[in-house]
C-alpha cells in the first residue's frame, strides 16, 4: 500500500513538472515576464545606480533569461530525441544488414564445401 501512495506521488510529481516546465519554456511565458517586468518601470524607475544593477540583475537572470533558456533546453532536447530515433532506426537497418551478410555467408560457405566435396570425389 506504501509502495502504491509512493508511485502515485512519484507520477503526479513527474507530470505536474512536466506541464510546468513546458508552460514555463515557451516563448509565451517569455513575453508575459517581459511584459511583467517593463510595466513597473512606467510607475517608479530605479534611481541609483545600484538600484539599478540590482534591477536588471534579478529581472534579467531571473525573469527573462529563464525561460529562454527553458525553451532552448526544450528545442535542444528536441533535436537529441529525434538523432537518438533517428540512429535507433539506422541501428535496426545494420542489424538487418548484418543478419542478411551472415545468411548469405553461410550460403556461400555451404556451396564452398560442397564444390569441394565434388572435387574430392572426382579424386
Amino acid at each position: 500500500m506504501k509502495r502504491g501512495i509512493k508511485k502515485f506521488i512519484s507520477g503526479l510529481n513527474d507530470a505536474i513538472a512536466d506541464k510546468l516546465s513546458f508552460g514555463l519554456s515557451t516563448m509565451v511565458a517569455f513575453y508575459l515576464v517581459l511584459a511583467l517586468v517593463i510595466i513597473p518601470l512606467f510607475y517608479g524607475t530605479p534611481t541609483t545606480l545600484v538600484a539599478w544593477a540590482s534591477y536588471l540583475c534579478s529581472v534579467v537572470f531571473q525573469g527573462i533569461a529563464l525561460p529562454v533558456l527553458g525553451y532552448t533546453a526544450k528545442k535542444s532536447g528536441d533535436k537529441a530525441d529525434k538523432m537518438m530515433k533517428e540512429m535507433f532506426r539506422m541501428t535496426k537497418e545494420i542489424d538487418k544488414l548484418v543478419k542478411h551478410m551472415e545468411q548469405q555467408q553461410n550460403s556461400m560457405d555451404a556451396e564452398i564445401d560442397e564444390i569441394l566435396n565434388i572435387e574430392k570425389e572426382k579424386h
